[in-house]
């Protein structure tokens, strides 16, 4: 059952954004923001995500490519930052969510609606002595 929420909020994610990724060797790191009125009200209920207009979601995927035939989910250490266009910038805090075969992280944070927000986040996956840099900007709208 907790597999298919999470598998539906994967889904909303896709519907919603195209796919934004960063690949690094063996590595793939997938990402997307939203704002956190638009999870499903049982899955937010689940995972203790508070739904706000005003509240952003984050969530983000480890995948280790070469394994097998698919990429496979990939345990890891995520650090990161945001900062709006003048500087202003807060630490992130990121919770883990392990489902079967599916891990990923997720953070939320406030945001004034219509700003512009760049992400900074350090990814050290397990058993690797590398971290890499995954940045990206996105802007945020109030939900309904």
């Amino acid at each position: 059952m907790r597999l298919m929420i999470a598998g539906c909020l994967l889904l909303i994610s896709a519907f919603t954004f195209a796919e934004q990724k960063q690949v690094f060797g063996d590595y793939e790191v997938h990402y997307i923001g939203l704002t956190s009125s638009e999870l499903d009200k049982d899955v937010a209920k689940l995972y203790g995500i508070p739904r706000s207009r005003n509240i952003g979601f984050l969530n983000l995927s480890v995948l280790k490519t070469g394994i097998g035939e698919l990429p496979v989910a990939w345990n890891a250490k995520l650090e990161g930052t945001m900062s709006n266009l003048i500087g202003q910038s807060k630490e992130l805090s990121f919770t883990r969510v392990q489902e079967t075969s599916a891990l990923y992280f997720y953070s939320t944070f406030d945001f004034y609606s219509e700003d512009m927000y760049r992400f900074h986040i350090k990814v050290t996956p397990e058993g690797s002595k590398r971290s890499f840099d995954v940045k990206f900007s996105q802007r945020f709208y109030r939900g309904e």
